[in-house]
């Protein structure tokens, strides 16, 4: 059996210290050659970007004027978030079980209605105007529309494209017979 000598500790103090003219010690690496990384002092001095912006700001060239705080004769965009629909998880779940397409294009059948209320005071919604309960009901019923008549095409394309291969199917069949 062999026994080893325990290594020697390393130096408390190094013997050459960086002084601050030297730059930091770079070591080639193949990779940073090979995607075209160069150790200079300042990676952006060979840039074009910075040479221009420099000549610009030595010639006292009128900047730009400042952006107003808001415009407000353009109009204003803002983003919309519809309503997450039954129809609209039946039609993507369709694609792992296309019957979930036949129950989607059912409800373009189905009437949406506002849940049962009475008069003094409405479960659904009750922060709601009736006004604004009436439209938001009318913007679900909107893109319910829209993807159960999604789901009423996918069924429609998924039984055509069954049919199809059915008939080829049977027309090889027939031929080979």
């Amino acid at each position: 059996m062999t026994v080893l000598a325990a290594p020697a500790p390393a130096a408390a103090t190094p013997s050459r210290t960086a002084s601050a003219t030297e730059g930091p010690v770079h070591q080639y690496d193949p990779v940073d050659e090979f995607f075209g990384y160069r150790f200079a002092s300042s990676a952006t001095h060979e840039s074009r970007h910075d040479r221009t912006q420099s000549l610009a700001l030595d010639r006292d060239v009128e900047a730009l004027p400042a952006y107003e705080a808001e415009d407000t004769s353009l109009p204003a965009y803002s983003a919309y978030a519809e309503p997450i629909t039954l129809a609209m998880y039946l039609f993507k779940f369709g694609f792992l079980f296309p019957p979930f397409w036949i129950f989607g294009a059912f409800i373009l059948l189905s009437p949406l209605r506002e849940p049962p209320t009475s008069e003094a005071s409405p479960v659904w919604m009750p922060e709601k105007t009736e006004a604004e309960r009436q439209q938001i009901i009318e913007q679900m019923r909107t893109v319910e529309i829209k993807w159960a008549k999604r789901c009423l095409y996918a069924l429609l394309i998924t039984l055509v494209l069954a049919g199809l291969a059915a008939v080829g199917a049977w027309a090889l069949l027939v031929r080979k017979a």
